[in-house]
């Protein structure tokens, strides 16, 4: 599925969000803006994979795409004087670089932990946020720690660091494909707890109150974008962009919007932020 939007963020500029809209795979866009130098997939377009819903970095919400990694690719292409088009793609595309090395898009951002495996496949940009993970389950479960699990089915999605982390702890597994699927399960009393991102957490205990946070485990993850080996144009403009919002006090607003109560857990701070 291939999404754009246009619109702009509070947070990062005056104008709100305007729907989705349906595009074609062909064709371009008339005006090029300043892309020029930036070797963009389509002229005046920067092409964005992603995996939706992802909450609170991307989803889809009354037809529009929101969440802070959206926010950050609608800042990204009005520095560029582009618009933003979002490709919907199965996480292990864009994790093992596949979505990357076939151009089918300028630049990734899917809530996605740069881990040594990945960087040997894939450019990443400078931290955006930490994220590490935490192990969720109804109130009245009866978990106070991992050491709690035994044999319990526990929710994990697939290709991710929490799936990795779960095999070495040597749980009972469940693998789900998309994080939405884990979150119903749970919900639904089909797995007894799930393990992920504090951000994936937080965002279930948002939708259903009676889930809580048993445990988070400092795992150090840092989420980033992503580009091509070797890196590009559009990488360098979207670190200068987050170095920009930090100096300004626009990253620190973006990540209390959508983090509330966790932001100060999440904030990467400016001296931990390169990757170079």
């Amino acid at each position: 599925m291939t999404m754009r939007r246009a619109g702009r963020r509070s947070s990062i500029a005056a104008a709100a969000l305007l729907p989705l809209l349906a595009v074609s795979a062909c064709g371009g866009s008339d005006d090029s803006g300043s892309d020029d130098g930036m070797g963009l997939v389509e002229s005046g377009v920067l092409t964005v994979c992603t995996t939706m819903p992802a909450p609170p970095f991307e989803f889809e919400e009354d037809g529009e795409a929101k969440g802070l990694e959206i926010d950050l690719a609608q800042a990204l292409a009005e520095r560029l004087e582009v618009e933003p088009e979002y490709i919907n793609s199965p996480f292990e595309s864009i994790q093992s670089a596949a979505a990357l090395d076939t151009g089918q898009c300028d630049i990734a951002l899917a809530a996605m932990t740069v881990t040594e495996e990945r960087e040997s496949k894939m450019q990443f940009s400078d931290s955006i946020v930490y994220d590490n993970l935490a192990l969720m389950a109804k109130e009245d479960a009866g978990y106070s720690s991992i050491d709690d699990l035994g044999d319990s089915k526990v929710g994990v999605q697939d290709a991710t660091t929490s799936s990795e982390f779960a095999a070495e702890q040597g749980l009972n597994t469940v693998q789900f494909e998309a994080s939405s699927l884990l979150q119903q399960s749970l919900q639904a009393g089909q797995i007894e707890a799930g393990i992920a991102n504090i951000s994936l957490v937080l965002a279930v205990m948002q939708a259903d109150d009676s889930v809580e946070l048993v445990e988070s485990f400092d795992t150090d993850e840092h989420l980033a974008a992503a580009v091509q080996m070797g890196g590009s144009p559009v990488l360098e403009e979207f670190n200068a962009l987050l170095a920009d919002m930090r100096e300004d006090g626009s990253y620190d607003e973006l990540v209390e919007d959508w983090f509330k109560d966790a932001a100060d857990a999440a904030k990467v701070p400016a001296d931990e932020a390169s990757r170079g």
